[in-house]
C-alpha cells in the first residue's frame, strides 16, 4: 500500500522516538525522526509533512518554536504535542495553541486517531471545490 500522509516524530528520547515509530510502522505513512528542532526545520524546507509529533520539550528549543516554524513553512499540518510531564496546564495551552496534546507513553489508538485526522485533512484539500453560481 503507498504511503498517504508523511509525518515527523521531534523527541530527543531514544526510547519515545522508537515507541512511536513501532506505533506508525504498519500505518499509512512515511515518518521522519529527528531528535532537534534544528532538525526538524530542515525537513519541514525540504518536505510536505502532514503530521507533527513533538515532545514539548527538545535541547534546543520547545514545541511551541517548532509550531510557529510550521505554521509559517506550511499550512494545515496537524501538530500532535507529546506531553512528557502529563500536567494539566501544559495539556491547555497546547490546545490553546491549535494544536493536539497526547501523554507519554504514547497509546496506539490515540496515535492512529491522529494520523487518521491528518489524512482526512490532507483527501479535503486534494479535492477540488467546485463553486456553485447563483442567479
Amino acid at each position: 500500500m503507498p504511503s498517504e500522509v508523511a509525518a515527523l516524530v521531534v523527541s530527543p528520547c531514544l526510547e519515545n522516538r522508537k515507541a512511536l515509530l513501532r506505533i506508525l510502522d504498519g500505518l499509512s505513512a512515511d515518518v521522519f525522526a529527528v531528535a532537534r528542532i534544528a532538525q526538524a526545520r530542515e525537513v519541514l524546507e525540504a518536505r510536505t509533512i502532514a503530521v507533527i509529533f513533538c515532545e514539548e520539550s527538545v535541547s534546543d528549543g520547545t514545541y511551541r518554536d517548532l509550531l510557529a516554524f510550521a505554521a509559517a513553512q506550511q499550512k494545515n499540518i496537524q501538530f500532535i504535542v507529546m506531553l512528557t510531564t502529563g500536567e494539566w496546564p501544559e495539556f491547555l495551552e497546547a490546545l490553546n495553541l491549535g494544536a493536539e496534546a497526547l501523554r507519554c507513553p504514547l497509546q496506539p489508538t490515540d496515535v492512529e486517531l491522529a494520523l487518521i485526522h491528518a489524512m482526512r485533512r490532507e483527501q479535503k484539500l486534494r479535492v477540488p471545490r467546485i463553486s456553485v453560481a447563483s442567479a
